[in-house]
């Protein structure tokens, strides 16, 4: 049952973070990293390499990834004085999709964070050495909507590779290095836009990656491309006095189908288990409805429609966790059977449109309170103090997140992007 998290306070949800607890660099390898292991109560401290031997144990299981890219956000333009720069942090492309902006091939508007935003005079053009210009259009809310345009047939996907520099967190305090560029990225990233890694992924080689393929019944892959947002701390006292930053998802009706078989999900990242629960709300609201949403609010799941009742209507499916794999049994983690038609609903509705891919923005809040419709088990890494991506894993783990983390602190676990990893199972 969920409850509505719109009083929690977020001081409710701190802990002492020593600077030196944060991680600076990744772990090298890839898979050094730790693993703290929470299973429905049982802890265990093992490495990254043996996750996917954790989740053998639990009987089939679906991975579900983030395909998302990192871009070089970070754009530095000379200052018409000659004496220093101004950063132009892209973050969104005005009135485009992702994917449109990253194929622009001579201007577009976008929302950037520009430092310092006050030295910047109106009416000031920025011109980079490579031609790239920059105007400003308008400014809300400590954002500036800057027009860039350029002349040499390069996509801004190609622009922001040749000008632009990682985006590292802002508590690493530190300068991006050639290194980042392919550590602050998935493996398997493939659908460029974010300006924030998924950072679970971070943890993950090929050869591991082939690993969870043979442990997992199914692997399927989403894209929920990651905002600054996701660095904002809660700064309000209650947690309902918070604005979530919408995020664009993007999902293959393909991979619907697959999910309407009820097999039980394990979500690798916070920003995997968001596009599977922003998804169950997309397609209850377009039931519901009968106009497929573009946006799903941060308080879809608290509204009052579903405090009066209102819960999925039937659709034809194959009993769950039957339909793809012939297990003949159903998981014992399987999806709801609700849940099961809901999707297999929309994916129906998507086939007879013709649509293969969906595509929304989400920014959906998941928080103590909040009970998970889609995902059973996460891997992600451990979260600052006070902010929503701590919230999200206190929506699974109840008041156990806090022991969960005085452990890693207690056992030299590393902390945040870099830092070290979690598999919990709710």
């Amino acid at each position: 049952m969920t409850t509505d998290p719109r009083h929690i306070k977020i001081s409710d949800y701190d802990y002492p973070l020593p600077d030196g607890r944060i991680a600076m660099e990744p772990s090298t390898p890839r898979d050094a990293a730790k693993l703290l292991v929470w299973d429905r109560g049982a802890v265990q401290d093992l490495g990254v390499r043996q996750a996917p031997d954790v989740v053998a144990t639990w009987g089939p299981y679906r991975l579900v990834v983030n395909e998302a890219r990192v871009v070089p956000a970070r754009i530095f333009m000379p200052r018409p004085s000659g004496e220093g720069h101004f950063e132009l942090f892209y973050l969104d492309a005005e009135g485009l999709s992702v994917e449109q902006a990253m194929a622009e091939t001579a201007s577009l508007q976008a929302w950037c964070k520009v430092r310092p935003s006050k030295k910047w005079k109106d009416g000031v053009d920025l011109v980079h050495e490579c031609g790239l210009t920059a105007s400003r259009r308008a400014q809300r809310d400590g954002e500036s909507l800057v027009e860039f345009r350029w002349s040499t047939g390069q996509t801004w996907a190609q622009i922001l590779g040749e000008v632009g520099r990682i985006p590292l967190p802002p508590y690493l305090r530190r300068a991006d290095t050639e290194a980042d560029r392919d550590r602050y990225q998935s493996v398997f990233a493939r659908h460029e836009g974010s300006v924030a890694a998924p950072t679970a992924s971070l943890h993950w080689t090929a050869e591991l990656m082939d690993r969870w393929r043979e442990v997992c019944s199914d692997t399927q892959a989403v894209t929920l491309h990651v905002g600054a947002g996701t660095f904002q701390p809660v700064s309000a006292d209650a947690v309902g006095d918070h604005p979530m930053h919408a995020e664009e998802v993007v999902i293959a009706r393909s991979a619907i189908e697959a999910l309407a078989d009820g097999l039980p999900v394990l979500a690798m990242g916070t920003t995997a288990a968001r596009t599977l629960e922003s998804l169950y709300w997309w397609a209850l609201e377009w039931q519901r409805s009968g106009s497929m949403p573009s946006y799903v609010d941060q308080w879809a799941p608290y509204s009052e429609f579903l405090v009066a009742g209102f819960s999925p209507q039937s659709a034809e499916l194959p009993a769950c966790g039957t339909s793809r794999h012939g297990e003949g049994e159903v998981p014992k983690d399987a999806l709801a059977p609700e849940v099961c038609a809901l999707l297999a609903w929309a994916a129906q509705k998507l086939k007879e449109e013709g649509q293969e891919v969906v595509s929304f923005r989400t920014a959906l809040l998941i928080a103590p309170g909040y009970s998970y419709r889609m995902v059973h088990a996460l891997i992600t890494n451990f979260h600052q103090p006070q902010s929503t991506l701590l919230l999200l894993i206190a929506a699974g783990l109840g008041p156990a997140w806090r022991g969960i983390y005085e452990h890693a602190l207690a056992n030299g676990y590393r902390f945040l992007s870099y830092g070290d990893a979690n598999l919990y199972r709710f």
